[in-house]
This record gives C-alpha cells, structure tokens and sequence, in this order.
C-alpha cells in the first residue's frame, strides 16, 4: 500500500530555477499515464537492488513528478479508502512513501517532511529528535525505522522518494541526505531533479559528492524514449476526437448523398489499428442508418484531409508546447474538453503564457 506524497512547503525563497505556477496535483493525476520510459527502468534496478540509489534527473515539463505520483499517490477512479499499491510491473514487495518539494527545506523541515510521509504511510509516529540539528545519522535512523514498519505488512523493501531535489536549496539539507551505500538494508532512495544547468550555483555538485554511488539516469526533451512516450499519449487522447471529426464529415456525405472516393488505404490508419477498428465500426452504424451506403467498406480517401490536420496537430502542440509534457496534456484536457479548437493551437502561446492562456479557457 502506497500514500499520496506530502507536498512540502516551507521556508521560501526566490528560485530562479522554479516554474511561475505551483504544481497542479489535481491536474496531473487527471492526466496520468503510466510512464513506460521511466517505469521500465526502475522496474530493472529494483530487480537487483535489495537498496541502493536510483536519481532521475531531467528537465522541467517531462513528467517526473508525474511518475513519482503513479507510484505513490491514490490513482483517480480508485475508492477513497482503498490505497494504492505499487505498481506491481515495477515490484510487488515494496511500499512507498515520498515527498514533493515545492519550496526551499532546512533540515529540520526536511526530516519533518519524512516523518510526515511515514505517519502517512503507516499510522505511526516516529519518536522526537533530541532538539538538535538534524544530522545524517538521524536521517538514517528514521529510514531504518520506517522500513522496520515494512516488514510488518508482508512486504520487504521501503522505496523513499524525494521529487524536486533542487528545489531543497539548502547546503545543509543537502548534507544530511544519505549516501547511497549508507542506506539500511532493504531501503531504496528515488530521486528526481532537473538537469545540472537549473540547479543554484554548486549545489548540484554537492548532491552529487553527498549521494555518491547509485544510478543515474539522465532524460531530454530530444531523447527518442521520450518523443515516443509524448507521441503516444497523444495519440491516445486525441483519438475521440478524430472519430467525432471523422462521423461528422461521413455522415455529412451520405445525408446530402454527395460523391465521395470509395475505399482506399492510408498507412496512418493502418499504424493505428485501435483508430482503424473504430472507425470501421462508426461507419458500419453509419450504413444501418443509410442502407444504400450498406456493404461498402470505410472510405479512407475523404478521411484524408482530416489525418493532414492532425498530424499537423502533433507538429504544433509539441511546439507549443515546448515539448514538455505538462503543457501537452494541458492542450489536449482542453481540446477535449471543447473550449479549444484544433485550428487554434498552432496560435497559442509558448511558456508561462501558455498556461495562462489555457487558464481563460
């Protein structure tokens, strides 16, 4: 069983590293799809690593938090007092807690934080520090603990997530994370952050020297795993709506009994055989209703023009977009939703001022 992941805030300070708008869980969870691409990755080092580091790092937009919350958090759609567990593709003996770092964290607030996500998790209170600064051995001590309360479950190992690492902003925060071959047994440290390049001067290093060890694996907006997974999704969301365009545009054709190419044969549909077989079936119900039109296979040609315009759809939103994932899914809620129309994307602004834009919406 799994916990939504704390959102933690405390003691801000300005970042120019930070996105203008606070992160919006209720829209992320909205828009969740299982990220392969990530998922599959942290699914083979679980495999071999009884504890150890894994430390995503790539930039803002990509879906890090994304994924984190697949892992950790309640999934829409579930029963309110039924909680999650982990993804049983990635491992089925691990329970999981996490922390959203949304602002600068002392290390006071940091092990706070944690503790926070294990009473969470497990119901229980962690016992009170001494009143001292924290130090790593007590960030160690409580971990050790929290995976004692594992093993009470059934379950074995303890993944611990920290989501935004750079955002943490504090050297001494930064100390007292453990270092990857300090973890006690059966614990696993995930790690997410933005790339070196968005990191405050230095304090990248620093992780780097603090965490040692583990793995790292480094995601770009350009990287081929990531354009197929963005690709897919919006395949997958903009299917409905290419299928009411298509119904439109046919049934338009055989009420005013206009002359249209028959059969014919577009790779595009082929590739997509979900899109295909549904459109196939639309126009079979379409042929009920107009029986001379009966026994007439799908007519791919007048579809053509219709598969241009979306892929020209692809082209601008990932423009747009920026290629990051949060602004796509974005895009995609309100086309769905009807308050855009596809010819406007290509019009839409890029960065902050896009999501202000989908804001008025």
């Amino acid at each position: 069983m799994t916990s939504p992941a704390l959102e933690v805030r405390c003691d801000p300070t300005p970042d120019v590293t930070a996105d203008p708008a606070p992160l919006d869980f209720a829209a992320l969870d909205a828009a969740y799809v299982s990220p392969t691409y990530l998922r599959t990755p942290l699914r083979e080092f679980l495999l071999t690593t009884d504890r150890g580091l894994y430390w995503l790092r790539a930039p803002a937009g990509i879906g890090k938090t994304l994924f984190v919350r697949g892992i950790i958090a309640r999934r829409p759609g579930r029963s309110p007092g039924v909680l999650e567990g982990i993804d049983s593709t990635i491992s089925s003996d691990i329970r999981a807690i996490g922390i959203h770092v949304q602002g600068a964290l002392t290390p006071r607030a940091l092990v706070a934080a944690l503790k926070d996500a294990v009473t969470a998790e497990f119901g229980v209170a962690l016992a009170e520090g001494s009143g001292a600064e924290p130090t790593q051995a007590d960030v160690l001590a409580l971990l050790g603990a929290a995976r004692e309360h594992v093993t009470t479950t059934g379950a074995k190992r303890l993944l611990v997530a920290i989501d935004g690492l750079e955002g943490i902003g504090d050297r001494d925060a930064i100390a007292i994370l453990p270092a990857a071959v300090a973890l006690p047994p059966g614990v696993v440290l995930l790690l997410t952050s933005r790339p070196a390049a968005d990191w405050p001067q230095g304090l990248f290093e620093a992780t780097t020297t603090q965490v040692g060890g583990g793995v790292a694996r480094d995601i770009g907006y350009d990287d081929t795993v990531y354009t197929d997974m963005l690709r897919g999704y919006f395949k997958n969301q903009i299917r409905p709506l290419m299928r009411s365009r298509a119904i439109a545009h046919l049934t338009h054709l055989l009420e005013t009994k206009a002359a249209f190419e028959r059969g014919g044969r577009d790779n595009r549909l082929t590739n997509d055989p979900v899109l295909r077989d549904a459109l196939k079936d639309d126009w079979k119900k379409l042929t009920n209703k107009y029986p001379r039109y009966s026994g007439i296979q799908l007519p791919v040609v007048p579809l053509v023009e219709m598969l241009d315009q979306f892929d020209q759809l692809w082209v601008d939103l990932i423009d747009r977009a920026d290629r990051r994932f949060d602004g796509a899914s974005a895009i995609l809620r309100a086309l769905a939703g009807g308050s855009l129309q596809v010819e406007e994307v290509a019009g839409l602004p890029q960065g902050p001022d896009l999501r202000a834009r989908l804001g008025t919406l």
